[in-house]
């Protein structure tokens, strides 16, 4: 085993983040997927690193807002009426979940993993060619309504007690910030510390290149198989064949709940969909990433133009996309702004996501080599970087920086 690599399941940003990071703690990686890094979820995201979103979606708040917000056609939840009764299992682990003393213990943990997620994006991109991926302009999040500056003054309460640094903005300092704004709105908050990528695609291409360029090897096939030996994965299974390893890190987004039961996990995921929408340079002249909470999108200034980012679209797996749900952000970038040009290319992709929005991140149960590092949901980008780091002490140095009980694979019970 002397030289074996640690096999990365998973070229998205959480896996290639993972590889980088084990590389970078001298550990042989073999990057392991069928399709180019990069080119999933990590090619369509809306490039924010949301260091604010310290609350999981599981709450119940947002559980009474869903009436609302299937109501209206241009909101940003719709449901694939098909799809939702093989959900329910996952609906009701969601109801769970919002139970108020879970959302705050979630809070906490989830809070405690942001706080390092920009610093430790800065440590894997030190390098002159990667280090420009990333901007750290800050961000904004508006609220139109009277009723949305509440909600957002009772959230921005939450995110300053768990060290989440922000300034409330008038609607005066509102306009000043984007002159552009056509609407009115009630106020916002700017969020100081946070970060976004130039092209999110290109993040994770760019920083998978450096991996391959240090002597990491990727092997495009699909996981079909571990081969246990004790209490240790000794290699893995693939088309190809047999490949041992000295560790192996479970980093594959949706298809981690079919390779789950392979390291005795259930984990289960579901697809949530997103679309965006791109807007060709100078539609939107925006300084930095602002979200408008009650449409439920995000507008980010990149290299080649402004994304437009958001929506859930739930019981659409394996359905064919919904389009109108990317042109519905097109339209709502005209309310707020005016006169705005067609999109030059829209995009959807599904999230994988877990039912109490927590990751999950640490040790298969009964392995001492085998991590897992995967439900991410809308915080893939935000936390690849932390997630890495904690990959790699727990494959290095046998433990994390940080507790990771709140994200224990094993939490939704074993297969």
């Amino acid at each position: 085993m002397a030289g074996a690599p640690v096999a990365v399941i998973g070229a998205g940003v959480v896996g290639t983040a993972c590889a980088r990071a084990l590389q970078r703690a001298g550990r042989p990686v073999l990057l392991v997927d069928p399709e180019p890094p990069g080119s999933l979820c990590s090619a369509g995201n809306a490039g924010h690193i949301a260091i604010e979103q310290v609350q999981p979606l599981a709450r119940a708040g947002m559980i009474a807002g869903v009436p609302r917000m299937l109501a209206n056609p241009s909101g940003p939840l719709t449901l694939r009426w098909r799809g939702l009764p093989g959900m329910m299992p996952w609906f009701l682990r969601l109801a769970m979940a919002a139970h108020p003393a879970r959302v705050r213990a979630g809070t906490a943990a989830l809070a405690e993993l942001l706080a390092g997620a920009v610093a430790d994006w800065r440590a894997l991109l030190d390098a002159p060619d990667l280090a420009p991926l990333l901007r750290h302009e800050g961000s904004i999040t508006l609220a139109e309504s009277p009723a949305g500056a509440r909600a957002a003054r009772a959230e921005a309460e939450i995110m300053a007690a768990h060290g989440v640094r922000l300034e409330a903005l008038s609607s005066a300092e509102v306009a000043e910030r984007l002159p552009g704004l056509a609407a009115p709105v009630s106020g916002g908050l700017f969020f100081p510390e946070t970060a976004h990528a130039v092209e999110p695609q290109r993040l994770v291409r760019d920083l998978a290149a450096r991996v391959m360029a240090d002597g990491a090897t990727l092997l495009p096939q699909p996981v079909t198989g571990l081969r246990r030996e004790g209490g240790r994965i000794a290699a893995i299974v693939t088309p190809a064949g047999e490949r041992a390893v000295e560790g192996v890190v479970l980093a594959a987004g949706l298809a981690s709940a079919r390779l789950g039961p392979m390291l005795g996990l259930r984990l289960p995921l579901t697809a949530e969909r997103g679309y965006h929408a791109m807007l060709p340079p100078g539609a939107l002249p925006l300084p930095c990433p602002v979200s408008f909470a009650e449409r439920g999108f995000i507008a980010t200034p990149m290299e080649h133009g402004t994304r437009l980012a958001g929506t859930v679209e739930l019981g659409a797996a394996r359905r064919a996309p919904d389009w109108s749900r990317a042109d519905i952000l097109v339209r709502h970038a005209r309310d707020l702004f005016g006169p705005v040009p067609d999109a030059t290319s829209r995009w959807t992709g599904d999230r994988p996501s877990l039912p109490d929005y927590l990751p999950a991140i640490g040790r298969a149960p009964g392995l001492e080599n085998a991590v897992v590092a995967t439900g991410h949901q809308h915080l893939g980008l935000t936390l690849a970087a932390v997630t890495a780091r904690h990959v790699a002490g727990l494959l290095t140095r046998g433990e994390a920086g940080a507790d990771l009980r709140p994200f224990d694979p094993a939490r939704f019970g074993r297969a």
